[in-house]
């Protein structure tokens, strides 16, 4: 689970850190960067098991464009990453080798330098480090002048040496070329955890598809290959007592989310060998295709199937559940999407191998903030933050547009005084703010 992450280079982000709950909506208007944050965490995914260029194909943009540019369109060269996660207790890896992890809050730092070639500019990683967050363990870290800069991996077994891989023309992370356990069970977890992060973009195409019975039974990040998906959860998590497993209570959400349908259950055709999705009409006992469901149907079917996924546990990141769904209904499919979080916390509570969940959702909804939990002690909701562009003077004296986060205070905004005292990463949006920004994306809708 993602519990922290900092930004700076990487295309709207300066200086940007934001602590992450298991349980986030990222409001704001168009253009403040809320896409540029799951790009982001894209770029991070990907990296844990791809070289940066090709990692840099699945994020919007070419390579010199996904590094930050200030207002004159001048393109910067560096980028650091920083992530903190909370590790599962174990790893196991292909070949079925499993460890015990000695630490599971762990800090991942990342820097990326673009460099000018003959033709173009390549992007080389010039820094990675892995350490424990409580304690100066440090499982990776990169040592050495330039000219000689290397990598060193440390392991964890006090009598195992350390292995050192060349650092001054690397053009892929350390993580991206860790295979087994026994390189280092730390490393691997983290890089089983970040590839383990997913980024839905729904295509209502996609998900009205049936599916043959050899076809994979993985979510894809379109949404295909919901029948098989389902169909899978259901004979995973089915006991005598609920035979179709999870699946009853996909069905239970969905019929609190959307006013016309009573549930979802999968048409299985023997003679064709293939699966599709039906949902059941209520009030009529009459199933009706996904081939003529309402496009905000199937996108609230596939995300709470996507949250509900045992197999698949970790960061699951969704813009705009909004779309197709009205204001109210969005609200109770927020309050879904929580409870299962808060289910997979209060599991890993009371016992340390659980899965955990996450969610990650964009809006420019304020409503979404209806569903939320009350705020701290301190005044502030933990599960939201507000992001907006500001304009900062660089140095050089170059101006830039940056992403900021403002924190979302459930009462009345500090003093302004009280407010330029507080980190930039830390400041507060006011209730009569929310209120104003809810007031004109109304109008403009």
């Amino acid at each position: 689970m993602l519990t922290r992450i900092e930004i700076d280079g990487f295309k709207t982000f300066r200086d940007f850190a934001l602590d992450v709950p298991p349980f986030l909506v990222v409001l704001g208007r168009n253009g403040a960067g809320k896409s540029n944050l799951f790009d982001a965490l894209r770029f991070l995914s990907r990296l844990a098991g791809q070289p940066v260029a090709e990692a840099a194909q699945h994020v919007r943009g070419d390579i010199s464009e996904i590094f930050h540019r200030d207002a004159e369109g001048r393109s910067g060269t560096e980028m650091r990453f920083a992530v903190e996660v909370l590790l599962d207790g174990t790893i196991t890896d292909a070949f079925g080798a499993t460890r015990e992890l000695s630490v599971v809050r762990v800090r991942y730092e990342l820097v990326i330098q673009l460099r000018p070639q003959s033709v173009g500019s390549r992007p080389y990683v010039v820094h990675e480090s892995l350490r424990a967050v409580d304690g100066d363990f440090r499982f990776l870290d990169t040592v050495g002048p330039p000219a000689a800069r290397r990598f060193e991996i440390r392991h964890e077994s006090p009598d195992a040496h350390s292995v050192a891989l060349p650092a001054a023309n690397a053009t892929a992370t350390v993580l991206s070329v860790i295979g087994t356990t026994s390189e280092s069970a730390t490393l691997f977890a983290l890089k089983r955890e970040l590839e383990s992060w997913r980024n839905l973009h729904l295509d209502p195409a996609a998900l009205r598809r049936p599916d043959g019975y050899d076809e994979p039974d993985i979510l894809g990040s379109d949404g295909a290959h919901l029948p098989n998906t389902l169909h899978r959860i259901a004979g995973l998590t089915a006991t005598p007592d609920r035979p179709d497993g999870v699946l009853g209570d996909i069905s239970a959400d969905l019929a609190g989310v959307i006013s016309d349908v009573s549930g979802v259950q999968i048409d299985e055709d023997g003679r064709r060998r293939r699966r599709e999705i039906e949902f059941r009409a209520r009030g009529r006992g009459e199933a009706v295709s996904a081939r003529v469901a309402s496009d905000g149907t199937l996108r609230a079917a596939a995300l709470l199937t996507a949250a509900y996924d045992p197999a698949h546990s970790g960061v699951l990141c969704f813009e705009e559940p909004e779309n197709g769904i009205y204001p109210q209904r969005l609200i109770t499919l927020i309050q879904r999407l929580r409870a299962v979080v808060d289910r997979a916390v209060r599991s890993r509570d009371e016992d340390p191998v659980a899965p955990l969940t996450q969610v990650l959702l964009t809006s420019h909804s304020p409503a979404i903030l209806r569903a939320l939990g009350p705020a701290q002690d301190d005044g502030v909701r933990p599960d939201a933050v507000f992001l907006t562009t500001v304009t900062r003077i660089l140095p050089g004296r170059s101006r830039s547009k940056v992403t900021q986060p403002r924190l979302i205070s459930a009462g009345r905004r500090p003093a302004l005084a009280a407010q330029d005292d507080l980190d930039p990463n830390r400041r507060l949006i006011s209730p009569a703010e929310i209120a104003d920004f809810e007031v004109r994306q109304a109008l403009e809708a």
